[in-house]
């Protein structure tokens, strides 16, 4: 799969798994040390899904991914992406637009973030 399809296909996983499954299968997508920068600093997967839990509980239920830009770096893949977050609960009717980043290496056959930013 070229760099293009690995951005792709790992943005569809992460917006499939985070609208159908929620926070915790969506923290699965990420190494075990990985790291998310956002509000708020969560290292370790363990970490990372209850940070996702967080955003997941305030009602941030659906999302949609769009990659911008990929890029490889030797054994990594940069994903530049936007997202639209769509509300539910408290924040029914709102929308939440932003700007991510992962940095993404293959582990055991699977491509998974590494590092990820959200803003």
């Amino acid at each position: 799969m070229n760099t293009e399809g690995i951005a792709a296909d790992f943005a569809a996983r992460w917006t499939r798994s985070w609208n159908s499954e929620g926070p915790v299968a969506t923290a699965q997508l990420y190494t075990s040390d990985s790291m998310l920068v956002g509000g708020a600093l969560a290292i370790g997967r363990d970490a990372i899904g209850k940070a996702l839990a967080g955003l997941f509980n305030q009602g941030w239920t659906r999302i949609e991914i769009a990659v911008v830009h990929a890029q490889a770096q030797g054994e990594v893949v940069l994903v530049a992406s936007t997202f639209t977050a769509h509300g539910s609960g408290a924040n029914a009717g709102k929308t939440l637009a932003g700007k991510s980043t992962h940095a993404l290496t293959r582990v055991d056959g699977v491509w998974l973030s590494a590092m990820h930013t959200a803003a």
